[in-house]
C-alpha cells in the first residue's frame, strides 16, 4: 500500500504522507523537530504490513531453545547464552525495564518475564536477570551474582554478570552480556571461582581498566518465589587479593 492510499482510507494523517513518502524512500532519522508526535499517532494506527511497506518491519524475537533437559550443562549454557545475546546490547543511555538489584528474587524474575515477553535491548543487569529466570530450577547448576567495579581515564565504570558451577565436576564458567566479548560470557572450563575472577581481571586490563572492586552474592536459590535479596552482599576491597576457599 503506497503512502497516498494509506491516506485515502484514513490510516495516516495528510502531515506525515512527506515522512511516509521519505521513508519509502528510505531517507535516514532523525525527525525533524515536532514530526515526534505525528509519527507515534500514525505507527499506532497503521497495521504491520503497512509498516513493513514503509521500511518498518518488526524486529525478529530472539527464540530459546527446547529440550534442553535432555542436553549436558555445557550444551545448556551455551543456548541460554545465545538467547540472552540474541537480545543485543542497548547502547543507549535509557533502560526499558526496572534495573533494581536490591529487591527479592521473585520480582527480579518477573522483570525478566517483561524482558522475554517485550524482546528489547538490554544491559548487563537485564542480562543477568534472563540469565536466572532461564537457569532456573536446574538444580545441577550453582549461581552466583559477580559484580565488577573498575576505573579508566577517570571514569568509573560497573559490571555484572552470572556466575555458575557444576557440582559435579567443580568447574565454573558464567553468563552475561557486555561491549565487549572478554567480559561476557566465560566457558565451563574454569577450576575455581578465583580462576574465573582472574580471567575477567585479565580482560578488563586488555580495556586498560583498573578492577577497583568485586562483589560476590549469595548462591542464588531455584525458587522462582523466593523473596530474599541475592545481589550483591560481599566486597572484596582489593581484585588481586581474592580469599575464595570457600567457593573452590
Amino acid at each position: 500500500m503506497s503512502p497516498e492510499a494509506l491516506v485515502s482510507q484514513d490510516l495516516v494523517p495528510k502531515d506525515i504522507l512527506p515522512l511516509a513518502s521519505q521513508w519509502t524512500k528510505k531517507w535516514t532519522l532523525p525527525l525533524a523537530s515536532g514530526q515526534t508526535q505525528s509519527v507515534e499517532d500514525f505507527i499506532k494506527k497503521a497495521s504491520v504490513l503497512d509498516l513493513s511497506q514503509l521500511g518498518l518491519q518488526t524486529i525478529p524475537r530472539p527464540v530459546f531453545g527446547t529440550d534442553l533437559e535432555v542436553q549436558p550443562v555445557e550444551q545448556r549454557l551455551k543456548s541460554v547464552q545465545e538467547y540472552i545475546t540474541a537480545f543485543q546490547y542497548n547502547h543507549t543511555a535509557s533502560t526499558y525495564f526496572d534495573q533494581n538489584k536490591q529487591r527479592p528474587l521473585c520480582r527480579i524474575l518477573s522483570t525478566a518475564r517483561d524482558i522475554v515477553r517485550q524482546g528489547l535491548p538490554i544491559k548487563c543487569v537485564e542480562a543477568v536477570f534472563l540469565a536466572l529466570l532461564l537457569t532456573a530450577g536446574w538444580k545441577d547448576l550453582d549461581r552466583i551474582p559477580v559484580g565488577f567495579k573498575t576505573c579508566v581515564a577517570g571514569h568509573v565504570y560497573r559490571h555484572i554478570v552470572l556466575a555458575v558451577r557444576h557440582p559435579e565436576t567443580g568447574q565454573w564458567g558464567a553468563l552475561g552480556l557486555s561491549r565487549r566479548a572478554e567480559l561476557m560470557d566465560k566457558a565451563l572450563t574454569y577450576a575455581s571461582l578465583a580462576d574465573l575472577l582472574q580471567n575477567y581481571i585479565t580482560s578488563y586490563m586488555r580495556w586498560w581498566h583498573t578492577v577497583l572492586r568485586i562483589r560476590i552474592g549469595l548462591p542464588v536459590p531455584h525458587d522462582v518465589m523466593y523473596d530474599g535479596q541475592v545481589i550483591p552482599l560481599l566486597g572484596l576491597e582489593n581484585a588481586y587479593i581474592l580469599t575464595v576457599s570457600g567457593f573452590d
